[in-house]
């Protein structure tokens, strides 16, 4: 009887429940890691429109280009796609990028940029501004100190602001380079002491450069002599400095100075030479001239050439 009863569901077609499966949990989302965004600065192809041939022989140095940016004509290009060190010709890179989060920011002003001692971990031989662990600047203080005395301690400053640490703000600085089109950069530090992985080009300079002039501010910043900066230390003491430019041709009491530079940077390293970017301009438009692998004593009779080649200046 008990075993008839057993059947009588399977006769009668009742369905019997199945032992339930287990299910298999849900994969973990994995966050996908956006890449960096930039503000937009557009660069119009680039023509060349070549004013002399590059053998030309008051163009000393060994690899320079000059731009008119406003038309985007390369006017000189000798070897300007050739690798070059840039040395702290880098430090125009560095600026952009801390300029561009500062206001992004609402932080220019702002004492938002604090040495650690992680920011003075530079070579012995480094040129520097003499910042110790505690002081805490504005970020246009720290760009003064950057473009102007041209310290590798005050650029590292810049870049552990943006990013927290130099080691992200070079992937930074990379992703920049590949947004502004360069092609022949790579960057490995954020102030331009030699590394052999640490290269760009006269040309590739040129659009940093255009992308660096396109900031009124930071075209001051660039094109100041000397700048006072006050500011707090780990105690709380207010400090005092005076930057000065390295840069002589926007030093009026310079026999290198030059009315058509809005700002300039230098840079010297023993494998790159003598380096300069100045950012120039003539009736209302935008120049770069970049010179690389310059010797002593041939950067500014370059320039002085440039300016004689291109509108007619020349100097008593």
């Amino acid at each position: 009887m008990i075993g008839l009863l057993a059947i009588i569901p399977a006769l009668i077609g009742f369905k019997q429940e199945a032992e339930p499966k287990p299910v298999a949990p849900a994969a973990a989302a994995v966050p996908v890691k956006q890449g960096p965004s930039f503000p937009e600065i557009p660069i119009k192809p680039w023509t060349t429109q070549p004013l002399v041939s590059p053998d030309t022989a008051e163009l000393l140095v060994g690899s320079m280009a000059f731009v008119n940016l406003t038309d985007g004509q390369v006017l000189i290009d000798k070897n300007g796609a050739d690798r070059v060190f840039p040395a702290s010709t880098t430090k125009l890179m560095t600026a952009l990028l801390a300029y561009e989060k500062a206001v992004a920011e609402k932080e220019l002003d702002q004492n938002v940029v604090i040495v650690k001692k992680s920011t003075l971990d530079i070579p012995w031989d480094s040129h520097i501004v003499h910042l110790a662990v505690g002081d805490r600047l504005t970020v246009r203080q720290a760009l003064y100190a950057t473009l102007l005395e041209s310290g590798n301690d005050a650029a590292n400053s810049l870049a552990e602001y943006v990013s927290g640490s130099t080691n992200e703000f070079v992937e930074l600085m990379n992703a920049r380079a590949q947004v502004l089109g360069l092609t022949g950069t790579q960057f490995r530090n954020a102030h331009g002491y030699s590394d052999p992985n640490h290269y760009t080009t006269a040309l590739d300079m040129a659009r940093i450069t255009y992308a660096f002039g396109t900031y009124p501010e930071l075209v001051e910043i660039a094109g100041t002599y000397e700048y006072e900066a006050k500011f707090k230390d780990a105690a709380g003491n207010q400090k005092r400095r005076w930057w000065y430019h390295l840069g002589s041709a926007v030093n009026e009491r310079s026999i290198h100075y030059s009315k058509l530079v809005t700002a300039t940077k230098t840079g010297y390293t023993d494998e790159s030479g003598y380096t300069m970017v100045f950012l120039m301009e003539r009736d209302g438009k935008q120049y770069a001239l970049v010179t690389m692998q310059a010797k002593s004593g041939q950067t500014f009779p370059t320039m002085r050439s440039v300016e004689k080649i291109a509108f007619n200046l020349t100097t008593e």
